[in-house]
């Protein structure tokens, strides 16, 4: 392994600042070496004229520098002698790791540093709709993957059958470009700093985005939780001046600044009023009802993290086990209760059975919606937890979105559609459909709505955002914002 070595010199200053800390401090404080590694994955970490640079990279070094830890950089050819190193120790660290459930008690972490999208991507145009969901995904011709890779992990935990194993990245995407295969599967930051973004927007299609996972300096378990949470609050700092971003600027210029983690990896889905998209891209702007309150929540805390917009799927599954992340809206069920800790309430989930008027159909009990042919909602939501729990053999849940499910009870692909009345009042004006021309039948649910956030946020954090919503509804902030959406229904 050959090692770039960067050693942070310590002046007199920095000296007397470590003599004046209390000897608890100085006996904590790991004075070590640590010895960080990693594989060449571009752009997050590789070799360019001798020297180790990359997202991560440069991320981490700064950190490590800012936070006064001694560190060498080196490059390793194998994922698993890295990694194991790592897990044994002493005084190691790996980057561009990937934070999950199955590691998160393996290391100490510090970041998120960066964050990968796993997609599966088409070279070429089939005229398929896309994005696809993962059933449809199943039957695509053979995709491309890498041996070992998380992307192809993942894949083969979802049931993926059709996947042709490649030992090396350059290898998949040789073929794939080469027209030898269709589809591969990949992280889009990857596939750009491997082609170019021209590349990948003139000539590939997103067939679906199916993870997102953080990037990580995992360090092993021997380094001192000084060192680490220094690194964190050094890592957070860079995030919060943007200097992180002009990091992934220096790798991918056109990249968009949201695609940089936050200190906070804050979750919705397009979900009008709530939380939806409008404009394209670099004029995209994320709006809604509930986006406006969580903006004003962040604009008092001091710092604005961006809002991913998300499947609600992929947002719901990060929001489990991801430190420092959080999902809105999110109805709080007792199925939900002890998954995440909640801040709000901050919208209402009045639900009921809607059927289109010409159908002639009456819903007045559970037993009658059962009888039903079809009952359509979004797949993920409490609406199809409700359903599941209800015994209901007639669930249509194949829609990733509420206007997908709202569309097929217009377009009478189902008999009935279990969604909010502020759901369905809004789509209904989307769509230019007339109240009129829909049923309202009996109210299934009546639910308040939250941000929800891991179990592993500290508890200081959801605190501080409970107590600025409260003040928010005290000053009569949040009153405003409700009613600029939802003039004349009643807070929640």
């Amino acid at each position: 392994m050959k090692y770039i070595s960067f050693l942070i010199s310590i002046s007199i200053l920095t000296l007397a600042v470590l003599f004046s800390m209390n000897s608890c401090e100085k006996e904590s404080l790991d004075e070590n070496t640590i010895d960080v590694s990693g594989i060449e994955f571009a752009p997050n970490y590789f070799e360019k004229n001798s020297t180790i640079v990359g997202i991560d990279a440069d991320i981490a070094a700064q950190a490590m520098k800012n936070a006064g830890v001694r560190f060498e950089m080196g490059m390793s050819d194998s994922w698993p002698s890295v990694y194991d190193a790592t897990l044994n120790g002493p005084n190691k660290a790996v980057l561009t790791m990937a934070y999950t459930p199955e590691r998160k008690d393996l290391f100490k972490w510090a970041g998120p540093t960066s964050q990968s999208m796993f997609g599966i991507f088409e070279k070429g145009n089939s005229g398929l709709a896309y994005p696809l969901p993962i059933a449809e995904c199943k039957l695509l011709p053979p995709i491309a993957v890498v041996r070992n890779w998380m992307e192809t992990t993942t894949l083969e935990d979802l049931g993926f059958e059709n996947l042709v194993y490649y030992n090396t990245y350059n290898e998949a995407l040789d073929a794939f470009m080469n027209g030898e295969i269709q589809f591969i599967a990949s992280d889009l930051f990857h596939l750009i700093a491997k082609t170019s973004p021209v590349y990948v927007y003139l000539n590939t299609q997103v067939v679906t985005r199916y993870r997102t996972v953080y990037n990580y300096i995992a360090f092993s378990k021997d380094v001192s939780d000084v060192v680490v949470d220094n690194v964190q609050n050094a890592i957070e700092t860079l995030i919060k001046d943007q200097s992180s971003v002009m990091v992934m600027r220096n790798y991918i210029p056109s990249m968009p600044a949201d695609y940089m983690p936050g200190t906070i990896q804050l979750y919705s889905e397009r979900s009008p009023p709530f939380s939806f998209v409008t404009g394209q891209e670099p004029n995209r702007k994320v709006e809604g009802s509930a986006v406006e309150i969580v903006n004003e929540i962040q604009e008092r805390t001091g710092h604005v993290n961006t809002i991913n917009m998300s499947l609600w799927t992929d947002a719901y599954a990060v929001v489990q086990y991801l430190p420092n992340s959080a999902l809105f809206t999110t109805a709080r069920t007792p199925e939900r209760e002890n998954m995440f800790q909640w801040v709000g309430p901050i919208s209402t989930s009045r639900t009921y059975f809607y059927t289109l008027a010409s159908s002639g159909l009456t819903i007045e009990t559970l037993e009658q919606a059962k009888s039903l042919q079809s009952i359509a909602t979004p797949n993920g939501w409490f609406t199809h937890d409700f359903l599941i729990n209800n015994n209901f053999q007639n669930i249509v849940a194949t829609s990733r979105t509420s206007m997908e499910s709202f569309d097929q009870l217009i377009n009478g692909e189902v008999d009935a559609l279990l969604m909010t009345d502020l759901d369905v009042k809004w789509l209904a004006d989307l769509s230019e459909v007339p109240l009129s021309h829909l049923t309202q039948h009996m109210e299934a649910l009546n639910i308040k709505d939250y941000i929800a956030f891991s179990l592993n946020t500290p508890e200081s954090t959801v605190q501080q955002w409970q107590n600025y919503l409260n003040a928010m509804k005290a000053d009569g902030t949040f009153e405003t914002i409700w009613n600029k959406w939802f003039e004349g229904v009643p807070l929640p």
